[in-house]
C-alpha cells in the first residue's frame, strides 16, 4: 500500500460516513415542519412540481419563486413565513419568456421586478456530473440561495441514465438533492407526466409522472392537471392542483389563471378555491385581509 492510499484510508477512518442518533437526542430535535410555504413546501425536503404538457408547470414554479423571494403568498393563498433567495435554472422556456413571466407575476403582487431576489440560470446542471454538483454547491453558498428550482428535470438526467430504471434514476436524484441540501438549499424539480396521463381532466397522481423512481424520490409534491380544455385565444386556464408531502400536508384546489388575450399586455390574475370534493378546510378571514385565505382573486 502506498503512502497516498494510507493517508486516504486514515482520513476515511477519521470521518465515518455512518452514524447513530439516540432516541433522546432525536426527540430533542422536535417534529414541527419548517415551512418555506405554509401547507405547501417544507425546508430540506425535495419537491416535484408535476403535470401534463402545457399545464403551466413553469409558470406555477415561477410564482413559487417570486413568492419566496418577496415573502408574499404563493398563488395569493399560501403564506410565506420569511422571504428567501431563490435560484431558477430553466432549460426550455428561454430567457425572454422567463423574464416576461416573472415580470407579470411581480406586478400582480405589487412588487418591483428589479427588487425581486430571484436568480436565473439558463444552463441546466447535469445531475450525474460531479463537477456540476461542485459548481452548484459553490454557487448556492456564495449567493446565499435557500431554494433551487430546476426546470425541467428530464433534461438534467443525461443520456446515459435509463429513464425506465429506478435504480439508475434514484441515486442520481439523491446525489443532486444532497448537494443542494448540504449547501443549505431545498431542491424543487419541475417534471412532466407520462403520455397516458396527459389527457386526464383532473390533477394527476404521483404514479402518473414520467420515468421510474421519481414518485419514490419526491418527499413533497405539487401536481397540476387541467379541468377543462384550453380555449385558444382566451388566456384562461382552469386547473386542478393537488398538494401533498411526507410532512402530512394534503389538499386539493381549483385554480383559474387568466393571462389575458393581448400580446404585450398579458397579466397574471388568479382565482384559487378549495376543491369541495375533497373537503379542504378554509381558514376564516383575518381582521387585516378581510378575505378568505383559501380564495384569491386579482
Amino acid at each position: 500500500m502506498t503512502k497516498a492510499s494510507e493517508k486516504t484510508n486514515t482520513q476515511a477512518e477519521k470521518k465515518p460516513r455512518l452514524s447513530l442518533v439516540s432516541m433522546a437526542d432525536l426527540c430533542d430535535e422536535g417534529t414541527a415542519p419548517d415551512w418555506l410555504v405554509e401547507r405547501v413546501l417544507v425546508r430540506d425536503q425535495p419537491m416535484v412540481i408535476g403535470g401534463p404538457h402545457k399545464a403551466l408547470k413553469t409558470s406555477l414554479a415561477l410564482d413559487l419563486a417570486v413568492s419566496l423571494a418577496t415573502g408574499t403568498k404563493f398563488l395569493n393563498t399560501f403564506a410565506v413565513p420569511k422571504a428567501c433567495k431563490v435560484a431558477v435554472f430553466s432549460g426550455e422556456s428561454g430567457r425572454q419568456t422567463i423574464n416576461e413571466t416573472l415580470r407579470r407575476i411581480c406586478r400582480s403582487k405589487d412588487e418591483e421586478p428589479e427588487d425581486c431576489d430571484v436568480l436565473c440560470g439558463f444552463q441546466l446542471p447535469r445531475f450525474g456530473s460531479a463537477a456540476d454538483r461542485t459548481e452548484l454547491r459553490h454557487l448556492i453558498r456564495a449567493k446565499g440561495v435557500e431554494v433551487v428550482i430546476v426546470d425541467p428535470l428530464s433534461l438534467c438526467l443525461g443520456d446515459d441514465r435509463p429513464a425506465a430504471n429506478p435504480y439508475e434514476v434514484g441515486p442520481v436524484l439523491a446525489r443532486f438533492a444532497d448537494t443542494c441540501q448540504r449547501a443549505g438549499a431545498t431542491p424543487v424539480f419541475v417534471h412532466h407526466a407520462n403520455k397516458t396521463s396527459s389527457s386526464k381532466r383532473i390533477a394527476i397522481a404521483l404514479g402518473d409522472l414520467a420515468y421510474s423512481g421519481i414518485a419514490e424520490f419526491a418527499r413533497q409534491w405539487l401536481l397540476v392537471g387541467r379541468t377543462a380544455e384550453y380555449e385558444p385565444g382566451s388566456g384562461v386556464h382552469d386547473l386542478s392542483l393537488s398538494i401533498g408531502g411526507s410532512a402530512g400536508h394534503s389538499s386539493r384546489w381549483s385554480v383559474r389563471i387568466d393571462e389575458g388575450r393581448e400580446v404585450g399586455k398579458r397579466r397574471w390574475s388568479l382565482r384559487v378555491r378549495p376543491d369541495e370534493a375533497v373537503g379542504v378546510k378554509v381558514v376564516p378571514p383575518s381582521p387585516k385581509s378581510g378575505s378568505l385565505a383559501g380564495t384569491s382573486e386579482l
